[in-house]
């Protein structure tokens, strides 16, 4: 049996080691967990939807996993914003958000706003809400990473406060535009 300090000796070595792992592999907080990333957009498209990058409140909102017997993934749909601080100055603000988002260096493909109404469960879908008004920006898959994305929708939220808008958030997701016809 090896003595207690070649015990101690050998654990501080491993420990050492898995640390200097975990390090390599850092995770940023604002990376969505594989499932949110898969399943935020649950409905948007019949695919399930676009893959998020990234949401500006996910410190203040956590998406979770449903879980248990009867778990119920919520289930999305877009609606307008009409009637909201974000779409009284998105005439003047919308070209700044342009701007920013292509000084960040960021290879987008679109810039919408919506606002994303969760349905309630089967049967219960008077329990379904309404959320923010979002500016939705679509990126070139695996283009942009989370926290640049956060980098550039903190710019964007300062904007819109500049603005009076205190009530909207930026969500970030990979999207592809593509043609359905060619004009000849």
């Amino acid at each position: 049996m090896a003595s207690p300090s070649v015990f101690l000796r050998v654990y501080a070595t491993l420990t050492i080691s898995l640390v200097g792992v975990n390090n390599s592999s850092t995770v940023s907080q604002y990376t969505p967990s594989e499932f949110e990333r898969k399943m935020y957009y649950n409905g948007i498209t019949g695919e399930g939807g676009p893959a998020l990058v990234y949401r500006s409140d996910c410190l203040t909102t956590p998406f979770l996993k449903p879980n248990g017997r009867h778990a119920h993934l919520a289930v999305k749909s877009m609606r307008g914003v009409s009637k909201t601080s974000l779409s009284s100055v998105w005439s003047t603000v919308g070209p700044k958000v342009c701007e920013l988002i292509t000084a960040g260096g960021i290879k987008w493909s679109s810039i919408d706003v919506v606002r994303f109404f969760t349905h309630g469960p089967p049967g219960e879908e008077e329990l379904g809400s309404l959320g923010p008004a979002v500016i939705w920006v679509g990126v070139i898959p695996n283009s942009t990473s989370s926290d640049t994305a956060h980098d550039v929708s903190q710019e964007i939220l300062k904007l819109l406060q500049d603005h009076g808008v205190e009530d909207a958030v930026v969500e970030w997701r990979e999207s592809v535009v593509r043609r359905l016809l060619d004009v000849i």
